[in-house]
């Protein structure tokens, strides 16, 4: 790759990133992206305590705060969500072993209203149940605007007192910190969703039933939903009586978007798996169609880093390397998102809905234009002039530049009158 290329990408992205924060680009927030955002996520695991014949069911919920309605709270001047949720708990005679309501106001300020995307409000509920296989049945409301939405997950409970060694259900964590003094941080994972973490940890608690210290192996097998094979791992436990709770880290450089699903076996015998998937929230719809995708970056990306991506030999390999741009350039890499990714296909899609004539508006000069630096500050247009030819002047006060534009056909087509000079356009002109 030449000495430039880097160069070239950097400076794209910083301008890009400048853009996140422009009022220009307030548009972007209203544009048609593939909001795959949930309701509410849950992720029910059963834990075994000790000296119990019981299993503990946590129940973790998350709620996005930026999915709810708020009303003014004229007592308080903050924005209020008033939100609601049923648990109910059969097993497998299809009983009712549990039906719980809850009702929960969740409460804003202006200053965090304007950063809902980034927060998210989280509880945890237990309950005690014998051993066997339970369905829960975990029903959201949004009560401001009557928003609902209804999850079914199947959960076994096994028996404490047969087992020697018993294994919980596994959480996933995005984060885990250990201080000095033996003091844990855990961030819990509960959507499952590990896309654009750089790694994540597996918790687990392993109940040892007898008196002796044991050494255990357990293997850890990763697949995906075609049931093909990702990689697997091994570790070594030595596990003291009663409880030992187990931190396993994962590096995140296996997965690109899809479903998977981890498996843990003793070396005989399957004794947990848990489903979970790699994907980018907010994703624009028009990444369907890869090999355009990637054509697209060309005013983000060197020649070089293009030609690197298209010579993949597979069509996994070029999403490999794709994906890896982007992760590479994410500004927030431990959050699911890539803000920089959704901004800059979200103005290719605009930019192609409003400049498009005989070719792609993304294509144009005005469309090159609108995806590398956002939308003008001001655009002054001279359409009718009797003495020139129609031209439009674009100024982008926040980097302090203008762009001239004239239609020297007569038929819509553009052009910039001092062409960008740059290791992105280079191909243009």
């Amino acid at each position: 790759m030449k000495p430039n290329s880097f160069k070239a990408v950097s400076i794209a992205v910083m301008i890009l990133l400048a853009g996140l924060s422009f009022s220009q680009d307030a548009e972007l927030k209203n544009a048609d992206i593939n909001s795959s955002r949930d309701l509410f996520y849950a992720d029910p695991l059963v834990f075994y305590p000790q000296d119990s014949a019981k299993g503990r069911l946590d129940l973790y919920i998350e709620i996005p705060l930026e999915n709810l309605m708020y009303k003014k709270n004229n007592a308080t001047d903050h924005f209020d969500a008033s939100v609601e949720y049923n648990i109910t708990i059969k097993n497998s005679s299809d009983e009712i072993k549990l039906n719980q309501t809850y009702n929960e106001t969740i409460s804003t300020t202006k200053t965090e209203q304007k950063i809902l995307n980034e927060r998210s409000a989280s509880n945890l509920k237990n309950f005690f149940l014998s051993s066997g296989k339970y369905k829960i049945i975990f029903t959201f409301k949004d009560k401001n605007n009557n928003n609902e939405k209804t999850k079914e997950y199947g959960i076994t409970v096994k028996n404490p007192l047969i087992e020697n060694t018993l294994i919980s259900d596994i959480l996933f964590l995005s984060e885990y910190k250990e201080d000095a003094s033996g003091e844990k941080e855990i961030v819990p994972l509960i959507s499952g969703n590990v896309g654009m973490l750089n790694n994540f940890y597996l918790f687990y608690e392993v109940r040892n039933n007898g008196t002796d210290i044991v050494t255990k192996t357990y293997k850890v097998k990763f697949t995906d939903d075609k049931d093909k094979f990702v990689f697997d791992t091994t570790f070594f436990l030595t596990l003291q009586p009663g409880k030992n709770s187990i931190v396993n880290k994962i590096l995140n450089d296996k997965y690109y978007i899809g479903s998977y699903k981890l498996e843990i076996s003793d070396g005989s015998e399957l004794i947990g798996s848990k489903p979970f998937f790699y994907k980018w929230l907010d994703m624009p719809v028009n990444l369907k169609d890869l090999d355009k995708a990637v054509e697209q970056m060309r005013y983000i990306a060197s020649e070089d880093i293009l030609d690197y991506i298209k010579k993949a030999k597979t069509r996994d390999e070029k999403l490999k390397r794709f994906l890896k741009f982007w992760k590479d350039n994410d500004p927030t890499p431990n959050t699911p998102k890539n803000e920089l990714m959704n901004v800059y296909y979200t103005r290719v899609k605009i930019a192609t809905e409003k400049y498009t004539h005989y070719v792609e508006g993304w294509k144009t000069d005005m469309g090159m234009v609108y995806i590398m630096f956002g939308t003008p500050g001001n655009i002054e247009r001279h359409p009718f002039e009797s003495d020139s030819k129609p031209y439009e002047i674009w100024t982008y006060y926040d980097i302090n530049r203008e762009f001239v534009f004239v239609d020297d056909t007569g038929f819509g087509d553009y052009r910039l009158l001092t062409p960008i000079y740059d290791d992105r356009t280079r191909i243009r002109y």
